[in-house]
């Protein structure tokens, strides 16, 4: 199911994997920083890269979620009755309302036999 602009579910993996790159990029970068094996203009470059990335990611997953739900929230009526039921869950449902009544009428009789 669509929910937004895009598929959402392709928008977040893609997302996903350029999130879980940067970090391992930038946590790469900064060991080898930090042992002297990359120099630190290099490093540099490689966080502010990974960070531009990262934020331009999550915000496009942002946008692409907001103007989905966003347009479906002003153009579509919201009518949850005519969405369709699992008739097994319908099912269970019932004899779950069922049984709670028949506990609570016992509860009542009870009380009314206590009281009496």
């Amino acid at each position: 199911m669509k929910t937004g602009y895009l598929s959402q579910h392709a928008v977040k993996a893609v997302v996903f994997w350029i999130v879980t790159t940067c970090i391992i990029l930038v946590t790469a970068a900064g060991i080898l920083s930090a042992w002297g094996s990359m120099a630190e203009a290099v490093a540099n470059k490689l966080y502010y890269s990974c960070g531009i990335l990262t934020l331009g990611s999550l915000t496009f997953l942002l946008i692409n979620f907001l103007f989905g739900d966003f347009e479906r929230s002003l153009f579509t009526p919201h009518n949850t009755e005519s969405m369709p039921t699992d008739p097994a869950f319908s099912e269970r449902l019932a004899k779950a309302k069922a049984m709670r009544n028949e506990g609570k009428q016992s509860q009542e009789e009870e009380e009314a036999a206590k009281s009496a």
